[in-house]
């Protein structure tokens, strides 16, 4: 459960010397200033056998690069109604991550987290920072695995139309045309986290990436700790003719798309001699093996053909359905997730990717 700005309050009046050599004199709760505003707290602090400062006080439960910037407003605001230089804005949220600290350091304002981290500034008298601390408070975080399953489709998606949506249920239906099946309700809490991080631009008109690689960056991290993708299992099985086996594939009507360094030869980006494939159904495919309906046997050590069951939807979206003389491939932000996993030699097939990513305005398989 979220910690509220009411257990903030608490954790800080019984942090002790958390914050040495910063020390709480006195904590003025709900302020009232001049035109009507009203601040959270005012805060009289010291320093161990130095100087003392009052400090003008916004709380924040949730401490998004949105939030931050609408706290740092207020402060402005309120310390514009003070006729007083020495007062010093400060902010004070469960954890303050490096973005957010950034926000704050542009815009003069203090800050203190329930984490022990804090940067203090006080004109030339006092200079305090202290960062690198974990964050104890890790249900404050907004973003909850966007970047993972279906939920992670919302950011291929803008990805893969660089030009923007007009709507929420543009966004939906680029989706869900696409081999892949999500509710606006789901769009609308991802477009919203993904707001909060300043990760894309919402208005009335436009849905749009801020920063591209930014967003990439999210979805590799999404994906290398996606306990689904953890979780897979991999056959492998022996096969004379790769021609002859996907004829079977596209016969007996099975679902499968090709992926890994076989996507990557496919795509012209890289050379091996073995297939890797996702399938929809393994035990499908076993089945149709032992049936002899398609031309692969079980060869655990040698085979040439490696086929892994995947549920993941970002897999199978945008993917181009499969013909008889062209193979079905995962498209290039998905090839580019698997080549950052694939070690040591992917990283070098992604970065080629990376660069038809950002820099094309469509992206197909």
């Amino acid at each position: 459960m979220r910690i509220t700005e009411r257990e903030i309050i608490q954790h800080l009046q019984r942090a002790g010397d958390q914050y040495a050599p910063l020390t709480i004199n006195r904590f003025e709760e709900q302020v009232l200033l001049p035109q009507g505003y009203r601040i959270d707290a005012i805060i009289e602090f010291s320093i161990q056998d130095g100087p003392s400062f009052e400090a003008l006080v916004e709380i924040t439960p949730v401490s998004t690069p949105k939030n931050i910037i609408e706290k740092s407003r207020q402060l402005a605001d309120c310390l514009g109604e003070i006729v007083r230089s020495d007062i010093v804005p400060l902010l004070i949220a469960p954890y303050i991550g490096t973005k957010q600290a950034k926000i704050l350091a542009d815009k003069g304002i203090s800050w203190i987290d329930l984490s022990g981290n804090m940067s203090i500034r006080v004109s030339n008298q006092i200079y305090i920072e202290r960062t690198g601390r974990r964050n104890r408070f890790p249900d404050t975080a907004p973003i909850k695995k966007i970047f993972q399953g279906t939920s992670s489709l919302v950011s291929r998606a803008l990805l893969l139309k660089p030009e923007g949506f007009s709507s929420l249920y543009e966004v939906v239906d680029f989706i869900n045309v696409r081999d892949a099946s999500i509710t606006k309700s789901t769009v609308s809490k991802v477009l919203k986290s993904l707001e909060e991080e300043l990760l894309i631009n919402k208005s009335k008109s436009l849905i749009s990436v801020t920063n591209r690689e930014k967003l990439l960056e999210k979805l590799t991290e999404g994906y290398l700790s996606s306990t689904e993708r953890k979780s897979r299992e991999t056959y492998r099985f022996a096969t004379e003719s790769t021609k002859k086996l996907f004829f079977d594939f596209y016969q007996k009507q099975l679902v499968y798309v090709a992926c890994g360094f076989y996507a990557a030869q496919i795509k012209g980006l890289a050379v091996t001699d073995q297939i890797t494939i996702f399938v929809k159904d393994i035990e499908q495919v076993r089945m149709a093996a032992k049936q002899n309906w398609i031309r692969i046997t079980p060869d655990a050590e040698f085979g040439n053909v490696s086929i892994t069951e995947v549920k993941d939807p970002g897999v199978w979206f945008n993917v181009p359905l499969p013909m008889y003389n062209r193979d079905a491939v995962v498209d290039d932000i998905e090839l580019y997730l698997e080549m950052m996993a694939d070690t040591p030699r992917g990283p070098k097939i992604a970065e080629q990717l990376k660069r038809r990513i950002l820099e094309k305005s469509d992206i197909s398989g």
